[in-house]
Parts: C-alpha cells; structure tokens; sequence
C-alpha cells in the first residue's frame, strides 16, 4: 500500500516538472515571438579610429527587433572588411552604425591608408586634358618644364612609377563616389618624403605634368627619382642656392654681458665724486 502511495506521489511530482518544463518552453516561444528577437553584431572590444574591422572585431548577440535601427548593420558581410572612421572609437558593446564605417575607397582620407613606408601624399591640380586617361593605381612619370629667361626651356623627367592614389573634383569628393561631379580637380600622388621640397620647388618655377609609365601597374619600382635627368640637377641647385640665401640671412644671437645692480651706497657716491672733481 504504501509502495503504492509512493509511485502515486513521484508520478504526480514527475508530471508536474513535466508541465513547468513544458510551461517555460511555451513563455519563452511567446517571449521571443512577443519580441521578435533578432541577432545583431556589435564591438567585441573597443575598436580605434581608422581601424581595418575583422571577424575578431564583432560578436553576435540576440535583441527585440524594435530596437534595430535603418541606420544601423545586422549583417557581419556589412561589418567586416570596411574601416572606421578617423573621428572616433567605437566602445565595446555598441552597434555598427552605418555612420561608423567606411569602404578603403571611400574613405575620406582614402590616400592616406594606401601609403607605404617613407612616402607622403602630394596633391596637386589637374583637369579633364592635363590628366587624360591616367586612373587611379596606375604609375605615372612626372615631367617639369621650366621656362629660362636667358636659354632655351629645360624639359625632362623628375620622378618616374610615382603611384596615383586617388582623383577628386572640387569639392574633393573622389571620382569614383555617385556623389562626384565625374569632372577631375585633384590629384593625389604617393611620393617619398625627401622629394617634397623637390617637388614644391618643381611647381613654383615650372610646370609639372602627368605620364602614364611604361609600366603603368608594376609593382617593382615606385616613386624614384631621376637623378641623370637635367631637370633633377637644375632643381637642386636652386635648392642649394635658397639654402645658401637662408643660411646668410639668419641673424646671429647677440648675448649681452649680465650686470650687477647690487651696488651698495658708498660705492655709488664714490662713482658721484669721480664725476663731480
């Protein structure tokens, strides 16, 4: 009997863990249908500015599809593979705002990223003739022309393979963006540092005009400059002699003897009396 009474009581105890069970799975399938749960991708550590995101960066969590938002990535494809943006750091935890991030062409400092070691961007003027079918990516040669009052005008090559980083019109939106007017302005070009003041110097006594290389894509050679070119030497000269003026034209620091004023009273009547006799 009592056997019995006690298969009764784990028969009943069985069933009600059984309906609680059954009763949790059921509120948590109306909780999620209720919310609409939906899995986003947020920071799984503080990213910086101008960061290249990778599948390191994000981590999966689960929120009610009211709180995604138009402007916001729920896709890891969208996530991965852009860059930040250069203004600031996106926390741990936070979403993908799409405000937040960047495709490498479309970076509003895309020349920058495309640099290797030793080089600067150079910019400079151009328009639809001076830069003809020169694309981004491609080498270019530099050629100057400068104009000589006493001789004939010296013409030649500067820099040969400088690589084109990117093309933008006026209002420096690159050529490539639907937002651009297709019509060319600017001209970035990936250059080593030590021929900027070269460079400078080429554009304020001559004109400096757009190549495609030979070569137009290698990768071997990049950004070299021509020392056995007449123009390079002629450059450098000028160079030379703007050193020379600038050296003559510092004045030199003149330091002024420090004097005492600690003069006691006797010493100065003494002084008096000198000039009184």
């Amino acid at each position: 009997m009592k056997k019995e009474i006690a298969i009764k009581i784990l028969m009943v105890a069985g069933c009600t863990v059984l309906l609680l069970l059954l009763n949790m799975v059921l509120f948590q399938l109306v909780l999620d249908y209720k919310l609409d749960l939906t899995a986003v991708y947020v920071a799984a550590h503080d990213i910086d500015p101008r960061t290249y995101i990778t599948e390191e960066d994000v981590t999966e969590i689960m929120v009610p599809g009211a709180y995604t938002l138009s402007n916001v990535y729920t896709s890891k494809k969208d996530i991965v593979g852009k860059y930040t943006d250069i203004q600031g750091k996106i926390p741990a935890g936070s979403l993908f705002y799409k405000t937040m991030l960047y495709e490498k062409d479309l970076l509003p400092d895309h020349a920058i990223v495309q640099l290797k070691d030793g080089q600067t961007s150079y910019t400079m003027e151009t328009d639809v003739a001076s830069l003809g079918s020169i694309i981004e990516g491609q080498r270019v040669d530099i050629h100057v022309t400068i104009e000589r009052k006493d001789s004939a005008p010296l013409t030649g090559c500067l820099i040969e393979h400088a690589r084109v980083l990117a093309i933008k019109d006026h209002k420096g939106i690159l050529l490539t963006s639907e937002e651009s007017t297709g019509i060319p302005y600017l001209v970035e070009i990936a250059v080593e540092r030590e021929d900027v003041d070269l460079l400078t110097m080429a554009q304020s006594v001559g004109q400096i005009r757009l190549f495609a290389a030979d070569d137009a894509y290698s990768i071997t050679e990049e950004a070299q400059r021509k020392e056995d070119s007449e123009v390079t030497r002629y450059l450098l000269s000028l160079m030379e002699v703007n050193k020379e003026i600038e050296n003559e034209s510092e004045i030199p620091e003149v330091v002024l003897p420090s004097v005492s004023t600690d003069i006691s009273e006797e010493e100065l009547e003494e002084i008096a009396s000198m000039f009184s006799e």
